[in-house]
């Protein structure tokens, strides 16, 4: 078996590494923003309008992007490293990656 990957193999471990890496960026700076250091005047906390069930406060919305933020996390951290190996399928990868971007926009419409 040859240890090259097709390029279009290698296409699609970049995407999943970079929607993985530019979503865990997200969710761990709005846990940083929000949770660590508080900055909680420009969010709509509370009962103003049609938000997410988890605008409800600042340590609910900050441990959701806690939580999103890891779990891409670990995505991009075994993407990286079947991107070296070659150990798992791609698509494996991809598909966990677009299930749980599905997730928390599915979980960002529950009012």
């Amino acid at each position: 078996m040859s240890s090259k990957k097709p390029i279009s193999k290698k296409i699609i471990d970049g995407i999943g590494i970079f929607l993985n890496g530019i979503f865990s960026a997200i969710g761990l700076s709005e846990f940083y923003k929000v949770g660590i250091k508080e900055e909680t005047e420009l969010y709509p906390f509370g009962v103003e309008g049609p938000v997410p069930y988890y605008y409800k406060t600042a340590e609910l919305y900050s441990y959701v992007n806690l939580t999103y933020g890891i779990a891409f996390g670990i995505l991009l951290a075994i993407g990286i490293w079947n991107w070296r190996e070659n150990k798992t399928n791609e698509i494996i990868i991809f598909g966990l990656t677009c299930i749980l971007i599905l997730l928390q926009i599915f979980q960002g419409w529950a009012l």
